[in-house]
């Protein structure tokens, strides 16, 4: 299984793809969507990888898509200048199961 990553900017794919991890630069939230339904097809995409400001124009979207797929994981980072909040793995694993408290 591959991981693919679908970041807003540059430094963050170029560091990636450094990592072993193939992506792209998108900004255009419907072409975002398209392209993480494409993946969550792709039997060899086990991991979809958004940046944090990808991720969160189109948040209900994803959430939609991470309770529907149930053979990929669609995965947050932070990119260059962001930091994660300190409940972000306790936030990421309530959205991850659908647990809303």
């Amino acid at each position: 299984m591959e991981s693919y990553l679908i970041s807003d900017n540059e430094e963050t794919l170029i560091g990636m793809k450094m990592a072993g991890v193939s992506g792209e630069l998108l900004t255009d939230n419907q072409v975002i969507l398209n392209r993480i339904d494409e993946l969550i097809l792709d039997p060899n995409i086990g991991i979809i990888i958004l940046t944090h400001k990808t991720k969160v124009k189109i948040e209900e979207e994803v959430m939609t898509r991470k309770l529907q797929s149930k053979e990929t994981l669609i995965v947050e980072i932070p990119g260059p200048g962001e930091s994660i909040k300190s409940d972000f793995i306790t936030k990421y694993i309530r959205e991850s199961i659908g647990l809303k408290l």
